[in-house]
């Protein structure tokens, strides 16, 4: 009855959208890294996987690295290829009349078996300077760790340019970063600008802007399996970099079961984390945005307003369309928890 009643009390939102589409799953990229592990992989419960998955790409319009949809009536089809065929109807129409054919967001699993490279990623002014669309702002929530797991992002003092140089002469640039000791259930706030790198042990679900722009500026002197070290990017990062104080990163997240809890709110994405043991209807009336569902624990079962139904099982992704008004989540008995995204 709750469910219909959500239902009629969007009839508003109908008049924009013809209601054909329905939840999208996507074949997600495994990405090897230097970096990655078997976390990804046993998350998914995926029997056969390349070596060190660093990241599953859930959702991608990255050119190169898009994710093709598996749900049937739209087998095969990118987002991209989605996007141009139905428009507001899955993006939303503010987000229709603001990112035309292109998604906004790219979603991942990150798993690193060893710490990220130190790095930083240049806001939209400077990435449309180096000729691309957008900068790469981004959150992380922490969905498992090993002991010992920490981060570091932004710097725990003001710095400058000539800060920069000799820190990263001398090795010593990490010590002027934030350090964050992390635990499932964490959640950070990486804006563009901000020195940053994942350390050994956790497994995150990553929230961002649709960009593959990263300026690597200390890498732990490692060396592929043919001897080499990766490309630093040192004059990019001094560019890219916010040398400001910054101690804000970390994100307080609370712990109620039963409803939507907020993570982030930011130009670029909200976020809010899900987490059921009981059935639950959910109003999608007042989003005018697609929402992605990353499930990282247990499983549930979905239906939409117009019946069309889909499990989420954890290490799935499933994309709402923005034409959707509502959603019944039904858990199975070890519960549900999943991250929403949405612009």
């Amino acid at each position: 009855m709750v469910f219909r009643l959500l239902w009629e009390r969007c009839m508003g939102k109908l008049l924009y959208f013809c209601p054909c589409m329905k939840p999208l799953k996507f074949h997600s990229l495994l990405v090897p890294k230097i970096w990655g592990g078997d976390a990804i992989a046993a998350l998914k419960g995926l029997k056969r996987a390349p070596a060190l998955v660093g990241e599953s790409f859930e959702i991608s319009a990255l050119p190169g690295q898009e994710t093709y949809c598996s749900t049937e009536g739209f087998v095969g089809l990118t987002l991209p290829a989605l996007i141009a065929k139905y428009g507001a109807e899955l993006l939303g129409s503010a987000n229709f009349q603001r990112y035309g054919t292109s998604f906004p967001l790219l979603i991942k699993f990150i798993d690193a078996r060893e710490a990220l490279s130190v790095q930083v990623h240049p806001d939209d002014a400077m990435a449309r300077e180096e000729g691309m669309p957008y900068g790469k702002s981004e959150m992380w929530y922490v969905v498992g760790t090993q002991p010992g797991a920490s981060l570091m992002a932004g710097f725990s003092e003001d710095v400058d340019a000539a800060d920069y140089e000799r820190m990263v002469a001398d090795g010593t640039l990490v010590d002027k970063a934030c350090h964050y000791d992390t635990h499932p259930g964490d959640a950070f706030y990486i804006p563009a600008g901000t020195l940053h790198s994942i350390g050994a042990g956790n497994l995150i679900v990553e929230v961002q802007q649709s960009s593959g722009a990263t300026y690597r500026v200390y890498d732990f002197n490692r060396t592929d399996e043919r001897g080499r070290r990766r490309e630093l990017h040192i004059d990019q990062a001094r560019r890219a970099l916010d040398f400001q104080r910054r101690t804000d990163c970390f994100v307080s997240v609370g712990k109620d079961t039963g409803r939507p809890v907020s993570v982030c709110r930011t130009p670029y994405f909200t976020t809010e984390v899900l987490r059921l043991v009981s059935d639950f209807s959910l109003s999608l009336c007042d989003i005018d945005s697609f929402v992605a569902l990353v499930c990282y624990q247990g499983s549930a079962s979905l239906t939409d307003n117009e019946g069309n139904p889909v499990t989420l099982t954890a290490g799935e992704t499933v994309l709402i369309p923005a034409s959707t008004q509502a959603l019944r989540f039904i858990p199975s008995a070890e519960g549900f928890a999943c991250l929403a995204a949405y612009v």
